[in-house]
């Protein structure tokens, strides 16, 4: 039973398959990791501004037993779970967490909200919970109240939350053959790749202007991508933008980039201006620096 003393946050899985007063286990377990994850990203950022020399977001979370027990309710599928560790830092995340939930839920979004940041760690993970929830035709209630708090915060993840995040992660626009440069990597971060149930598989691009890309590649470049991860590479394909997710290729064409030689491209294609500079590189570089 949760102690009168403790930071207590609730969540609760309602209608759908939860009026049997029973849910497929693993999809319970998934929810609440999808929860746990978010409040350790979220955690982790807060320690960073607050000075902590190595931030863990760890806030001792643990599930509470009911009576006979069991962590979830008759009704309806409910976990409480106790903030056992720095719980006030760890009710300021929730609380952060629950309102953004809260805003996406607003029958008016996004027009009520459309100057307002929101976190795309948030967007990702409740992409996840979203899926489970349409299969099991549920909603998520959540709630979070400090010691012998009267009135807890509380937040819905309903039909209007799951359509706000849909549409945060459509695309807002689209470019054929555009040209991409830079090291390419293993993709880290599935979330958004899964929930796409696209053919094909995936990588991540370390773009050269800083941007980091999301790459869905052909099933039959599987061998090539792979001898070419950690390697400078050129992709080219259509490119899709997003409002809050990162930019996505879906690669059609995949090359090693050869090591440029700058100075030798210089040299071949200043051309037009060879009568104005009337030198070479080095020595145009000479004189810039002063040196001739």
């Amino acid at each position: 039973m949760p102690k009168s003393s403790e930071t207590l946050f609730t969540v609760k899985l309602e209608k759908g398959l939860a009026d049997r007063k029973r849910l497929p286990l693993s999809h319970v377990l998934s929810v609440l990791d999808e929860l746990r994850q978010l409040i350790t990203e979220i955690g982790k950022d807060l320690q960073r501004r607050r000075g902590t020399a190595k931030p863990t977001g760890d806030f001792g979370l643990e599930l509470i037993a009911g009576e006979k027990g069991v962590a979830f309710k008759g009704g309806s599928v409910q976990a409480n779970i106790a903030v056992t560790e720095r719980p006030g830092m760890g009710f300021k995340v929730i609380q952060s967490v629950l309102e953004t939930i809260d805003m996406l839920d607003r029958e008016d979004f996004p027009e009520a909200v459309v100057d307002q940041q929101i976190d795309s760690r948030v967007i990702r993970r409740l992409s996840r919970i979203a899926h489970i929830q349409k299969r099991d035709r549920t909603q998520m209630r959540l709630s979070v109240a400090r010691p012998n708090q009267a009135n807890p915060i509380t937040a819905t993840f309903g039909s209007n939350g799951i359509a706000a995040v849909r549409s945060l992660q459509a695309p807002t626009f689209r470019v054929e053959g555009t040209v991409l440069y830079g090291k390419l990597f293993e993709l880290i971060d599935k979330t958004l790749a899964d929930e796409e149930e696209e053919k094909g598989f995936w990588g991540e691009l370390a773009a050269d202007d800083g941007e980091t890309w999301r790459i869905r590649f052909q099933a039959k470049d599987e061998e090539k991508a792979t001898s070419l991860f950690r390697k400078q590479v050129k992709l080219t394909g259509t490119a899709f933008y997003y409002r809050i997710a990162r930019p996505k290729l879906i690669c059609e064409l995949l090359e090693h980039d050869l090591q440029r030689d700058y100075e030798a491209a210089f040299d071949q294609l200043y051309g037009c201006n060879k009568q104005l500079y009337k030198a070479d590189l080095a020595t145009l570089l000479r004189q810039l620096h002063g040196e001739e």
